[in-house]
């Protein structure tokens, strides 16, 4: 059985969250969770440790550079042999700096800083952050 394990940054700035819509292909494939509201998180790449990618891809998929908390959720789940883990830290921004979302448009169409899951109300929302912000 092969193991992937998958992070995730939950950024706050202000008392308010970071997410990202995701689009509906990727690198020429169809995206999981497509059109869905998400945040910043990817693979960890071999040789690589786990905050340091969660470090990487918010500088790759929003351009913020990110101090990594604590883990905050895990969840796994099986699916066509392989086994997916994943990690959501805690992150944040520095309060006395600008901060300029640049989205990658090849992962992401939107963003958007909320309080709670009601400034989504009625848009899809990744399971995993339906879990997060529902326990905040």
């Amino acid at each position: 059985m092969v193991n992937k394990l998958i992070v995730h940054s939950l950024i706050k700035y202000h008392e308010k969250y970071l997410v990202i819509k995701r689009v509906a292909t990727s690198n020429g494939r169809s995206n999981v969770y497509p059109f869905y509201w998400d945040i910043p998180g990817g693979s960890v790449d071999s040789e690589e440790l786990p905050k340091a990618t969660a470090i990487r891809e918010c500088l790759e998929e929003v351009g913020l550079q990110i101090k990594i908390d604590d883990i905050i959720h895990e969840d796994s789940n099986l699916d066509n042999g392989i086994v997916y883990t994943r990690l959501v830290y805690d992150a944040h921004l520095p309060k006395n700096k600008e901060i300029i979302v640049t989205l990658n448009p090849e992962e992401h169409t939107d963003y958007r800083w909320i309080s709670d899951l009601n400034d989504l109300d009625g848009e899809k929302i990744v399971p995993y952050l339906v879990e997060i912000l529902g326990s905040k």
